[in-house]
């Protein structure tokens, strides 16, 4: 009994001491992995985040257990409120598209505002209030080593082991820490370094609503501002206000936000940490107003009420150095008519005090005007700034041209045209009243009592000339992926970087793709007999910014180049089938995929609508003309010599016959057509008549009767046979357009059965061929008897 109770004793010593040695081991392995471990990945935190979109990532355990970064003590943050810089934080461009002239400014803030949220991680400000569930890290080093979390309880406390309750809650995060560091301070030995972190921020529960993308209620951490919130609620819409962004707490606005003052100045306002419940409410937007032409950066900008054109030159960033800053135009309705104002620009920027107010759908630029205006008057050809001007009562030809810059050196001064309403939308008729006018004194001390300084109507074009202007032009020509291709007078010193902008630049197909150069050269050895010109062609590449780079925009172009900007070979936008009909949803549905069949289309529409006629569904495909109709029947050249746009497409569509029934049985049916771009699927109601046409004696509709599917009964209905009918050659059209002819056997014909929708045929027989169809009848009589004669004999 002795020995067994020893060996008992032995056994639960030797298990007491594996359990210290083994809780000894793991304590060590909290400590050194509490500073070190693997830096999670962006992939591993993207994953974590596809899987739980609405967490908070400071709560995934692979993340905060490995966040791999440098914890700086407390004292040498002290009031800088600096974060720690994560290996993975920096935000990458996906390539997501760049703001255009067709966005609004500012909208795009909130793009990268969700990921800025993953900022928890990070030392937080110095005025960030502690509450419950914060993570508040405690690590010691130097006369010992230890690093501890601690969760603020629901009490407000946290409760280090040794020091009791210590309540947090309430406090600024650097009250805090100055609390917890003197509290531990106390029982370290005086060697020993304190600092005191913030681990993972509490989440927070705040509401969206107004002009966002996804409005409801929100999980996200205390670090969170309303920027942040909005990007998580998938940003701001169009119709959204970025001046006046409201932050509500107890039904009370405690913050209003303005994003183009953050943009400007990089001030949010007063900084309020949000808290549960708090309602984040974007109203709709006041002003909107669009910047065109020569600014910085020319895109829609939304205004306050008292806002106007000084606040609009600040927001865009000002005018290119190549603005004409001294008549800006500005385009209004007013009074149901659209309107222009010539604003001088160099005046405000002189005077910061001069403004000029602007009003909801403004459209401010400093080029050219579209045809259409009541009050303008146009100025072509040879002055400084040529284009559209307002017209103001008393206005006479020479107080427009120095409007317009005035006269160039090269200005044929002695007959200037003035075409009395020639600028509004008709454009010039043979009936226009015409005046030639000599602005030779146009620069003379009393010009204004020149009798040829005529008054000027609306609407008036005043037209002026070049001396050379009867000179050969000289051209340039552009295809491709711009937006406004074709035939350009070339002037001197006209880059690369001109041409572009003249033709309205790139298009986004074209980024990452190629830009050629086609010159002819050897051309004054060619014209003087020498030697013949030969043609070398110039590629470069088309940066993601749709630009060329600085060496290639800034080439001068040579006479009769051509330019060839060639689209990215895997950028595609949206293409569209559209479904016509007595569909349940009609109406265009993009592509998917490039394998998205037929019955794939009909379930995303909802099937058919009641008496939807599916046999008669057709399909209508675009029609390309090849070779022979778009080379050798069309011009490559237009009226004037220029050269015609290339295009092998034609808008013409061709209808396709398809079997709508049979492709929705089986997702393999050979029916179940994949659709391509600009389809159109049309399902045409039932119809309830069949159309007799032809030989007959009164080719008509008649009535459809399912208990008469056989041709004879509608041929009777319409009077019968007419005169010389192909009986054989009859057949009958259905509703999808597919046909189906007679088939013969001596003198028995086997018409194709009637239905719904239908169209009866009867060819009228042409002369000659009743005795040849008599003849081959006879043959195809006989010569069955006679074989059937023969088989007897032998047998």
């Amino acid at each position: 009994m002795d020995l067994l109770i020893n060996r008992f004793y032995s056994k639960c010593l030797a298990l007491l001491f594996g359990m210290l040695v083994f809780f000894s081991v793991a304590a060590c392995c909290q400590t050194s992995g509490s500073g070190e471990g693997t830096t999670p990945s962006r992939q591993d935190i993207e994953h974590y985040l596809q899987q739980h979109p609405n967490a908070d990532p400071s709560q995934n355990p692979d993340v905060q257990n490995n966040s791999n970064q440098t914890n700086v003590p407390a004292d040498m943050n002290q009031g800088t409120g600096t974060a720690t810089v994560n290996k993975d934080s920096i935000p990458q461009n996906n390539g997501e598209k760049e703001p255009g002239p067709d966005d609004t400014y500012g909208a795009y803030v909130f793009g990268n505002a969700a990921v800025a949220s993953l900022s928890e991680l990070s030392i937080p400000p110095l005025d960030y209030p502690i509450g419950v569930g914060d993570h508040i890290v405690v690590a010691l080093w130097g006369g010992g080593e230890s690093q501890q979390t601690y969760i603020v309880a629901r009490d407000g406390s946290i409760f280090p082991q040794g020091l009791g309750k210590i309540i947090v809650q309430g406090l600024t995060f650097e009250q805090a820490r100055e609390l917890i560091y003197s509290k531990f301070k106390r029982i370290v030995p005086s060697t020993t370094n304190i600092s005191v972190t913030l681990g993972a921020p509490r989440s927070i529960t705040v509401n969206v609503g107004g002009e966002v993308r996804k409005p409801g209620p929100l999980t996200v951490s205390a670090f969170s501002n309303a920027f942040n919130v909005i990007g998580l609620a998938g940003g701001i819409t169009p119709l959204g206000n970025l001046r006046a962004i409201q932050v509500k707490r107890d039904g009370k606005i405690i913050q209003v936000l303005d994003v183009y003052k953050y943009l400007s100045t990089g001030e949010i306002g007063d900084h309020v940490y949000l808290q549960n419940n708090d309602f984040i409410l974007v109203t709709f937007v006041e002003k909107k107003v669009k910047a065109t032409g020569f600014f910085k950066r020319p895109m829609y900008y939304q205004l306050k009420k008292d806002e106007g054109v000084q606040a609009l030159m600040q927001y865009a960033g000002g005018f290119s150095s190549n603005a004409f800053t001294s008549s800006i135009k500005v385009l209004r309705n007013e009074n149901e008519k659209q309107v222009i104002h010539n604003v001088n620009a160099t005046a405000m920027l002189k005077d910061p005090g001069n403004d000029y107010a602007l009003s909801d759908g403004d459209i401010v630029e400093i080029d050219s005007i579209k045809t259409g205006i009541a009050n303008k008057v146009e100025v072509a050809g040879a002055v400084t700034y040529p284009g559209v001007y307002e017209f103001k009562q008393g206005d006479h030809l020479f107080d427009l041209i120095h409007r317009a810059g005035g006269v160039l050196k090269n200005t044929f001064l002695h007959r200037v045209l003035v075409f009395r309403g020639g600028a509004d939308s008709t454009g010039l008729t043979a009936n226009m009243e015409r005046l030639d006018v000599d602005i030779s004194g146009i620069d003379a001390a009393n010009s204004s009592a020149d009798t040829n300084n005529v008054l000027i109507q609306p609407n008036d074009l005043i037209q002026l000339f070049r001396v050379n202007e009867f000179a050969d032009a000289e051209y340039v020509d552009i295809y491709g992926e711009v937006r406004k291709p074709g035939h350009l007078p070339k002037y001197a010193g006209m880059t690369l970087q001109d041409l572009l902008y003249l033709s309205g630049g790139i298009k986004p197909d074209a980024q990452y793709g190629r830009l050629e150069i086609s010159s002819v050269v050897d051309v004054d050895s060619a014209r003087s007999g020498y030697k013949p010109t030969r043609t070398i062609v110039r590629s470069y590449a088309i940066t993601p910014d749709l630009q060329v780079d600085t060496i290639a925009s800034k080439i001068i172009l040579q006479p009769y180049d051509q330019i060839y900007v060639r689209i990215n070979p895997v950028f595609r936008t949206q293409q569209n089938v559209q479904l016509l009909g007595l569909f349940k949803y009609p109406g265009f549905y993009p592509r998917l995929s490039t394998s998205e069949k037929l019955s794939d289309y009909v379930t995303r529409a909802g099937g058919f609508a009641e008496n939807a006629d599916l046999s008669g569904a057709i399909l209508y495909r675009q029609k390309i003309d090849l070779f022979r109709e778009s080379i050798v029947k069309k011009s490559k050249v237009d009226t004037t010599g220029s050269a015609a746009a290339d295009s092998t497409e034609a808008s013409l569509r061709e209808p396709v016959s398809i079997d709508l029934q049979e492709a929705l049985k089986d997702n393999n049916n050979k029916q179940n057509i994949v659709l391509e771009e600009n389809d159109i699927i049309y399902v045409p109601e039932v119809n309830p008549f069949v159309t007799v046409a032809g030989s007959v004696q009164s080719p008509l509709k008649i009535t459809y009767d399912d208990a008469h599917k056989h041709i004879g009964y509608y041929i009777d209905e319409a009077g019968g046979f007419g005169i010389h009918p192909w009986r054989r050659r009859i057949y009958i059209t259905y509703a999808n357009g597919k046909s189906r002819r007679t088939n013969n056997f001596a003198f028995f014909h086997f018409y194709p059965k009637v239905t719904e929708g239908s169209t009866i045929t009867v060819p009228h027989r042409p002369e000659g061929k009743a005795f040849t169809d008599a003849l081959t009848q006879s043959l195809t009589t006989i010569i069955p008897v006679i074989l059937g004669g023969i088989l007897i004999k032998l047998i």
